[in-house]
């Protein structure tokens, strides 16, 4: 959970161990990275598990954390052929969160490494506050909402939030900087259906940044340009964001640096001298030198949508002459060296409550020269490469001894490896025995077959009935009341299932029918049952008194056993299996 020292997290992308320590020296306070499975940049360098172990421990010298993207949906053989074998010695290194995009993996991250954060992440698709009761079913601590929100749409979110935390209310996420996605994240096919490579597994083609073709003229017309908020920080942080997050994982360590301290900057700005707050001019400019998309934009937080959005006709271009160079973060130690002839030497180090105390070899009785006070705290001083820098050395020596310099870097080197260990030990765990493998509760499986149609018109509605369907899903986002009742109506002639289609982007004020104004006009229809897009359309119409038949759409996920079962366990009564399995794993 969140460091209560802070107001606001910076936290910063890496797409390698190197731009992970670039962007701790940058300033972050907590970096969001990728293994080599199941994170939604998969043509990133991404870290092996070594790298990831090392990043844990460097970040929490620092008091920093490190949250781990498993944020693609995952079929079954994935999730038993190496899930658990994947996280469990980062859990046990002391990961300090998930981010997952999956259903089944949420919940098999909850039953198998308790205490671990799970952030639910903006493929998720929230949008409404009613989300949020489904995700803390699985103590979700943090959730990443749809880019698309405005600010007072983030406040309805953190204000819900503050209601049903458990113990600690849910913290919120959101993206400051960085390339905006032309459709919701999680909700676009683009690049499956046209390249075969699924945004939703992690590899989507950007093919929405190609050049289209409008009026003989060619352009990336879909391609937004990239978000910069540094002008309305300040309201962002206001409206209760926690967490803020820059986009660029597959981006170099100049620009993620670069990005993380001007950010780091400003949000310094905005919590330490707010009323002398403004944004300088040089540094947008250098924020567009790191990388420049046709122009920058706030984003949706002041908008809906917008045509100054559009990048046009100007192609993405990283800068090749913008070089980032920060010094390496130290972390300030205390030293206290005992030296006394025959005796082992002992050194004890400190940083803040934490101390070790370790013995080297024998002081020995100098037959010539003896070593001066100068020459040893210089030489137990040497931190060089490591994470550590003395601020303050006390020696405590004998006279007329000798030690060799080989045996004071020993002990310093002791020193420093207990020192680290001790540190990184508070955030260690032990993982409990694993849940058994989870195969969902059994249920009667019904054989019944049968053709549904989903109308978006009332032409097609009659069509649908006159040919004899079983079910009808009506698009409630288009179609007027009385022509849906007229519908409703004829299909109880016809003895034909009458379901109502939620709207595929559950939105305040965008929502047709499925609005607290017009649930008596909804409950007016007395649908058989309703197709839902969004958990949170769920949540709403279940609150509401809706009891009927729940059938997932194959945007609610379930790409796989654990995920149907999460799904069913929730009340879901029909699930639809996503467009992108093949036939072998349906």
């Amino acid at each position: 959970m969140n460091n209560k020292n802070l107001m606001a997290e910076v936290l910063a992308p890496a797409g390698s161990y190197d731009i992970f320590k670039a962007v701790v020296n940058a300033g972050a306070d907590a970096v969001y990275l990728g293994g080599t499975q199941f994170g939604a940049r998969a043509y990133a360098g991404n870290l092996n598990n070594e790298e990831l172990i090392m990043a844990i421990d460097y970040a929490h010298i620092f008091d920093r954390k490190v949250y781990l993207t498993v944020n693609t949906l995952l079929k079954n053989r994935e999730i038993t052929e190496g899930l658990y074998e994947y996280i469990l010695p980062l859990y046990e290194a002391g990961l300090d969160a998930v981010i997952v995009q999956d259903y089944g993996v949420m919940k098999f991250i909850n039953d198998n490494f308790p205490g671990l954060d799970i952030h639910a992440s903006t493929q998720m698709t929230i949008t409404e506050p009613e989300y949020i009761d489904f995700l803390s079913r699985y103590n979700v601590t943090r959730i990443v909402p749809a880019r698309e929100l405005s600010l007072s749409d983030i406040r309805r979110l953190r204000d819900y939030a503050d209601t049903v935390g458990k113990g600690t209310p849910m913290e919120i996420e959101c993206f400051v900087h960085g390339a905006l996605c032309y459709a919701y994240s999680g909700q676009c096919f683009m690049s499956s259906f046209l390249g075969g490579r699924s945004g939703n597994r992690g590899r989507c083609a950007g093919t929405c940044r190609l050049e289209y073709e409008k009026n003989k003229i060619k352009a990336p017309l879909l391609s937004l340009r990239d978000l910069c908020t540094l002008d309305i920080l300040p309201d962002i942080l206001d409206a209760g964001v926690y967490s803020l997050k820059i986009e660029g994982r597959m981006k170099s360590a100049s620009y993620a640096a670069g990005v993380t301290s001007v950010y780091r900057h400003y949000v310094d700005e905005c919590i330490n001298n707010r009323d002398n707050y403004r944004v300088r001019r040089e540094d947008i400019d250098y924020l567009n030198n790191l990388f420049d998309r046709g122009g920058m934009t706030n984003g949706y937080y002041v908008r809906h949508n917008g045509r100054d959005m559009i990048a046009g006709t100007k192609r993405g271009q990283g800068s090749t002459n913008t070089a980032v160079d920060f010094e390496d973060v130290k972390k300030d130690i205390n030293i206290e060296l005992g030296l006394k002839s025959g005796s082992p030497a002992a050194m004890k180090l400190s940083a803040g409550d934490v101390s070790v105390s370790v013995s080297g070899d024998i002081v020995q009785t100098a037959s010539n020269r003896p070593m001066s006070l100068d020459d040893i705290t210089k030489q137990i001083s040497k931190f060089g490469n490591t994470c550590y820098r003395a601020v303050n050395t006390d020696v405590d020596m004998q006279d007329n001894i000798f030690i060799p310099n080989k045996s004071l870097n020993e002990l310093r080197r002791a020193g420093v490896q207990a020192l680290t260990g001790q540190i990184t030990s508070a955030y260690k765990r032990v993982a409990p025995k694993r849940v058994p493998e989870y195969t969902g509760s059994k249920r009667k499986v019904h054989d019944r077959r049968f053709v549904s149609a989903r109308v978006m018109t009332y032409e097609q509605a009659v069509a649908a009935v006159e040919c004899g369907v079983d079910r009808i899903y009506i698009e409630s986002e288009i179609m007027d009341m009385d022509r849906m009742l007229c519908i409703r109506k004829a299909c109880i002639d016809s003895e034909i299932e009458f379901f109502m289609a939620a709207p595929r982007v559950f939105r305040n004020g965008y929502n047709g029918y499925f609005e607290e104004k017009y649930i008596e006009e909804l409950k007016s229809l007395s649908a058989d049952g309703f197709l839902i897009r969004n958990m949170a359309e769920y949540e709403f119409l279940r609150k509401r008194g809706f009891d009927c038949i729940y059938v997932a759409d194959y945007t609610v996920y379930a790409f796989n056993n654990i995920a149907a079962g999460v799904l069913l366990d929730n009340g879901f009564d029909e699930i639809t299996i996503p467009i992108e399995l093949n036939k072998g794993e349906i």
